[in-house]
């Protein structure tokens, strides 16, 4: 948790020094439901959610934009070798859209959210699950 505030709080005032800039988070869905498990994690993560609402207040008048990206259970090496294929499958098929995501679509919420595309676009967390959240 430290990383992210430390990061922002030195970026931000520098961004605002040079007119502007935007600023991504990357949090979870973890922050917005209950995972068994995920305790830590997901409380950690749901104070970043709680900052990038802050920091959007307090340097938007100043043209710095703080959103935050939440991913849902997303296919990488790293959380498949973690909680095995046949569970990670099923957690697919348990979704909405009834799969998991690619690294490339959170990267592509990401990208969007840092684009002018989303320059009216500052305080909001877009979830990127497939709809998981929805469930809830």
């Amino acid at each position: 948790m430290q990383g992210p505030f430390f990061l922002t709080a030195a970026l931000a005032e520098k961004m605002a020094a040079r007119g502007g800039g935007s600023i991504v988070n990357v949090t979870t869905i973890a922050a917005q439901r209950g995972i068994p498990g995920t305790a830590a994690y997901g409380s950690a993560k749901a104070a970043v959610d709680s900052l990038t609402r802050t920091w959007a207040v307090e340097f938007g008048g100043r043209g710095v934009r703080v959103n935050a990206v939440a991913p849902g259970h997303t296919r990488t090496e790293n959380v498949t070798s973690m909680i095995g294929e046949e569970t990670f499958e099923r957690i697919g098929t348990e979704v909405p859209l009834g799969r998991l995501a690619g690294p490339e679509e959170i990267a592509e919420a990401i990208l969007f959210l840092a684009s002018p595309r989303a320059s009216y676009v500052t305080g909001t967390l877009l979830t990127v699950d497939g709809g998981a959240v929805a469930l809830t």
